[in-house]
């Protein structure tokens, strides 16, 4: 398992470096108005996060035991790991989907919505998973315990994904709104000048 945590950790933080790299300029355009450099800055870091995401997954799919090896010699464990990777990372493909809008709605302004998906998919559906699969599965328990992490990961990017779209075009069309408003002051300025 600590394997396992430790290959994941070590996907995630490039990830998480391409999302916290892109929050400030999502930030600062949204702050602007200029809502066409935030949707165009959020579909870069989608492309960019799935681009990393899918890559690394088929690594991982057709090289685990690289992977593994980084961590153990160990002959017999080496062996084990290689197929419990395979099952544990296989969601790895959509956490491009899940870091790209969770830290898009951290940069605008909506951190409630980030801190939801990040319990959503650790504490609400991974922790009962790993109770309730062995208990599905009763013949490999311990498969059932590796399954239950993809399976989080798929519901929780499903789940991110849907309100994170709900949001963004709630944000935008309020943002397109907030910017026409903010041209027919300036226009209105100028005039009284």
């Amino acid at each position: 398992m600590t394997i396992l945590t430790s290959v994941m950790q070590f996907a995630m933080l490039p990830l998480q470096g391409l999302g916290q790299g892109a929050q400030p300029i999502i930030s600062y355009n949204y702050g602007a108005g200029k809502i066409d450099r935030v949707k165009s800055a959020f579909w870069l870091l989608l492309k960019a996060s799935l681009c990393y995401s899918v890559a690394l997954w088929a690594l991982i799919m057709l090289f685990p035991q690289i992977f593994a090896a980084m961590f153990t010699s160990n002959e017999a464990l080496l062996t084990f790991t290689k197929t419990a990777l395979r099952i544990y990372m296989a969601a790895l493909l959509l956490f491009g989907i899940q870091i790209a809008c969770q830290m898009t709605s951290n940069s605008l302004g909506n951190a409630k919505a980030s801190i939801l998906v990040a319990v959503m998919r650790k504490f609400i559906l991974l922790l009962p998973l790993i109770y309730l699969l062995p208990l599905l599965l009763p013949q490999d328990p311990t498969t059932a315990v590796y399954l239950a992490e993809p399976m989080a990961d798929v519901i929780a990017v499903t789940f991110t994904g849907c309100l994170f779209a709900h949001q963004f075009r709630k944000v935008i069309k309020n943002g397109k709104m907030q910017t026409v408003s903010n041209e027919e002051d300036a226009h209105a300025i100028s005039q009284q000048d």
